[in-house]
């Protein structure tokens, strides 16, 4: 299992931000944040532009290379690929399995998450959780998902 934005999740979500029930509203909001805090996403990242046919800001940098002699384009060049060599290694490292330590925190933390009287479709995903560790379908992304989810709730 990979803690990404689930778009239909998150749509429900969103709708629920207008419940009557204040805790409702709540709850969603904060898995909202959670989850986007798990996939390393902001609302920039989200939303659609207005004018979507305008350039962006990553598109004027690449108009400013223009005025770059070759061996700065090649120096801006080799940075982008470094960056993207360390944006690879996250990757690795979230979609690592987990140890049997941190399966033990993680099935530590799902008990002390059901025991705080969650909401219902929180206690539904801790339960699929379950079934994930089990499964050995839980990553290591799944592991900060619940920490940040266990922190968020702590008295």
């Amino acid at each position: 299992m990979l803690a990404n934005l689930d778009r239909a999740q998150f749509i429900e979500l969103l709708r629920k931000l207008g419940d009557e029930e204040d805790e409702t509203v709540l709850t969603a909001a904060r898995d909202i944040h959670a989850q986007m805090t798990v996939a390393g996403v902001d609302w920039d990242d989200l939303l659609v532009p207005e004018h979507p046919d305008e350039p962006e800001e990553d598109d004027e940098d690449y108009e400013d290379d223009a005025d770059l002699d070759d061996d700065e384009q090649d120096d801006d060049l080799d940075d982008e690929d470094d960056q993207d060599d360390d944006l690879d290694d996250e990757d690795d490292e979230d979609e690592r399995a987990l140890t049997d330590e941190e399966k033990a925190e993680a099935l530590s933390l799902i008990t002390r998450l059901l025991d705080k009287g969650v909401s219902a479709d929180t206690k539904e995903e801790l339960e699929e959780y379950k079934q994930d560790i089990d499964e050995g379908e839980f990553a290591a992304m799944d592991l900060r998902y619940l920490r940040a989810l266990h922190k968020r709730l702590a008295p």
